[in-house]
């Protein structure tokens, strides 16, 4: 695979007709859909493992989990994230670095980290930054790394910021992933940080109907064939 990125048109626009595909989940006979989804939604492991020392060494990313350690306070905070801070902000933000990685354009991407820092609090950006950093290092021995590699040199030469959603668009450009798998894990990313001092560690239901509704206006929903 060819590391160098070609001269690209304006940032400011994605190419035309540029769309994102759907994804479609096969069960197994013996499967229901509701299975299926559940099989889809416990991950990849490998990117359980991407996304470590982030877990490890980050108390939060976006969502900021309230201090009380009440869990019906905790999923209040959770539902008005889901439904303010992700379909407003976040999933856009990932969904427009997603498609710069896709079109291979470097500046578009740049522009699209630069914007996004722009709407950001002084402590937001320092969050976002740090998982940016810690991710890019996880994956800094990797080869053949595509618009990966470029974007991690513009960030050393200080021409790109290095927001978290940025490089986690990119890092899953170079793994090939859909933009679903990358919401999908960016949300399980998001809940298991937050919870992981929570009592009993409580699984995040309905991942991929959350899922499904935030790519509602990105992409197609998922689907399942039994």
């Amino acid at each position: 695979m060819d590391n160098k990125v070609p001269r690209q048109p304006s940032a400011e626009t994605l190419p035309a007709g540029h769309t994102l595909s759907s994804v479609t989940l096969l069960a197994e006979a013996h499967e229901s859909a509701e299975q299926a989804l559940g099989d889809w939604a416990r991950g990849l492991d490998w990117v359980e493992w991407l996304f470590s020392s982030i877990r490890q060494r980050m108390t939060h990313l976006h969502f900021q989990p309230p201090t009380s350690t009440e869990l019906l306070r905790f999923h209040i905070a959770w539902e008005k994230f889901a439904q303010e801070s992700l379909p407003n902000l976040l999933i856009p933000q990932l969904s427009k670095a997603w498609q710069a990685a896709e079109a291979m354009q470097l500046e578009a991407l740049i522009s699209a980290d630069a914007r996004f820092g722009s709407g950001l609090s002084e402590a937001e950006k320092a969050q976002s930054l740090e998982a940016g950093r810690l991710l890019l290092k996880a994956t800094r021995g990797a080869r053949y790394q595509g618009i990966l590699k470029p974007y991690r040199m513009a960030i050393e030469e200080g021409r790109a910021l290095g927001h978290f959603l940025c490089v986690w668009a990119a890092v899953g450009h170079f793994f090939q992933l859909s933009l679903t798998n990358l919401v999908a894990e960016y949300l399980r990313l998001e809940w298991q940080t937050a919870t992981r001092d929570l009592p009993g560690s409580p699984p995040l239901n309905q991942l991929p109907q959350l899922t499904s509704r935030l790519l509602r206006n990105h992409s197609p929903e998922l689907r399942v064939v039994v």
